[in-house]
């Protein structure tokens, strides 16, 4: 016959709060983990296109300097228990949304610019004279949509779901044995 010596519930062993798990250092690990994971999907993209900037009346892609790739990084909200990704690539927007291809109505000579520098074949400057009216205006082809950064997201959940993990058997390890 068995006898029953003790017993605890889980709220007693385990009695601790998600703050305990989820630290400032914990959510700047995460953070780092998503901006190379966002970096790195979209350097695929990037690579999809050839490594280039799309051709000449295409959608914009991938944008290909480097200040755009160096453009995402994280801030954690330690009282919230989160991380935000920012980009200061000024049309993320645009490329994460995508957009139409549009008429660039202040490219015009009504709008007072009658000129416009471009880069030519092999490195040229060509320089071409403007439509005269807004109805006259070039096309911008617009911007293509792209999904790095869900796909980055989507990614990462392993790896951060073992990186908590391992936090957990962490923090558990250094709480005192009642």
């Amino acid at each position: 016959m068995a006898i029953k010596i003790k017993r605890t519930a889980g709220k007693t062993w385990l009695n601790s709060k998600s703050e305990d798990f989820v630290t400032e250092e914990f959510l700047e690990k995460i953070g780092k983990t998503l901006v190379e994971a966002v970096v790195f999907e979209a350097g695929k993209d990037f690579a999809k296109q050839g490594n280039k900037p799309t051709p000449r009346g295409e959608p914009e892609g991938i944008p290909g300097s480097l200040s755009f790739f160096d453009s995402f990084y994280h801030k954690t909200i330690p009282s919230k228990g989160s991380v935000e990704i920012y980009s200061s690539w000024p049309w993320i927007d645009q490329i994460l949304d995508g957009r139409q291809p549009y008429p660039m109505e202040w490219l015009t000579q009504q709008e007072g610019v009658s000129r416009v520098p471009m880069k030519g074949p092999g490195g040229t400057v060509l320089i071409r004279s403007t439509p005269s009216t807004p109805t006259d205006a070039w096309i911008h082809p617009g911007f293509a949509k792209h999904t790095f950064v869900r796909r980055a997201y989507e990614k990462s959940l392993r790896k951060m779901r073992k990186m908590l993990e391992d936090q957990v058997v962490k923090t558990l390890s250094k709480m005192p044995v009642a």
